[in-house]
């Protein structure tokens, strides 16, 4: 029987990994002076591919601890499949590609809400998944409500925003992934510390020289006096004539 752990129970090595892929990609969107979409848009494909390996390591991880995966599954395969709809379709036009990658911040901002309100319990966490995810979602409806000439006419524009979300995303799992690794430290430390009491304790128990248990001298039943009958000879008594 699986074991339910939450996704946000995963190693925090698999937050740091795809926190440092979306954020490299998310300056690279903003900073770059690439003018070229159709370069922009296979690179957001390698951004999410990477992504969805990572979420496959992860899957497999998941899988060999006996954990659930559901979700982990399901996010792996969004992102490979819109990875390879990037990748694979250079013959589409620019409007198609750009619904794709805003279709996909919609999802992926639903499931950081969805994250942030019933799986973290860290007020912190909680507030960082969850703004992280209303940035994607807006973003993902501004791309999508458009309109085609506007997509077309603005679309380094919209992989800029796309970019934006991104390095939301890349710091929110950086700081979530050591954030969850500093709470491992110290439930590890207090796991430790309360066995190493607890092996005192028993060491003590140990040690410690038996009492000698001192038996209460039984009080003595009082004697019974022994009624002795003694027998006597009948005496006639003679009457004196």
């Amino acid at each position: 029987m699986s074991i339910k752990r939450k996704y946000v129970d995963s190693h925090w090595l698999i937050f740091a990994f795809e926190g440092a892929i979306a954020l490299l990609f998310g300056w690279f969107a903003l900073f770059t002076n690439l003018r070229e979409t159709d370069a922009l848009v296979s690179i957001v494909g390698s951004a999410l591919l990477g992504l969805g390996i990572i979420e496959l390591f992860n899957l497999l991880r998941r899988a060999h601890l006996n954990e659930t995966w559901g979700f982990t599954l399901v996010s792996a395969l969004i992102e490979i499949g819109v990875a390879f709809a990037l990748l694979f379709t250079a013959d589409q036009e620019l409007v198609w590609h750009l619904a794709l990658i805003a279709g996909y911040t919609v999802v992926r901002g639903l499931f950081e809400i969805l994250i942030g309100l019933k799986a973290v319990d860290d007020l912190t966490d909680k507030f960082i998944w969850i703004i992280t995810g209303i940035c994607g979602t807006v973003m993902g409806f501004v791309i999508l409500n458009s309109g085609n000439e506007t997509v077309s006419e603005n679309a380094l524009t919209f992989i800029k925003f796309f970019g934006a979300y991104m390095t939301l995303y890349g710091l929110a799992n950086l700081i979530y992934g050591v954030h969850n690794h500093d709470q491992a430290n110290d439930l590890k430390a207090e796991r430790s510390a309360a066995a190493k009491r607890g092996a005192k304790k028993l060491a003590a128990v140990a040690k410690a020289p038996a009492k000698k248990v001192v038996k209460k001298p039984a009080a003595k039943k009082p004697a019974t006096k022994k009624t002795t009958t003694k027998k006597t000879t009948a005496k006639k008594t003679t009457r004196r004539k």
